[in-house]
């Protein structure tokens, strides 16, 4: 009884493998995947930077109201 639903696992599998048509879906997200990681540690240091000139504005608010 187990060996025909490991023989039909295995069928699947391959048929799986050798399937083509989804191949432009996983590449183009494979790609975006990519270039998000590539956006990642540039967007952090702008995010950083703004952040503190954000906290310099906001502290020169604070000292012209006082």
């Amino acid at each position: 009884m187990a060996r025909p639903l490991k023989q039909s696992r295995v069928r699947l599998f391959r048929a799986f493998l050798a399937a083509e048509a989804g191949g432009t879906g996983i590449e183009f997200t494979i790609i975006a995947g990519g270039i998000g990681l590539a956006m990642l540690f540039p967007l952090y240091l702008v995010g950083s930077m703004l952040s503190e000139k954000f906290e310099m504005i906001a502290a020169a608010l604070r000292h012209q109201n006082n």
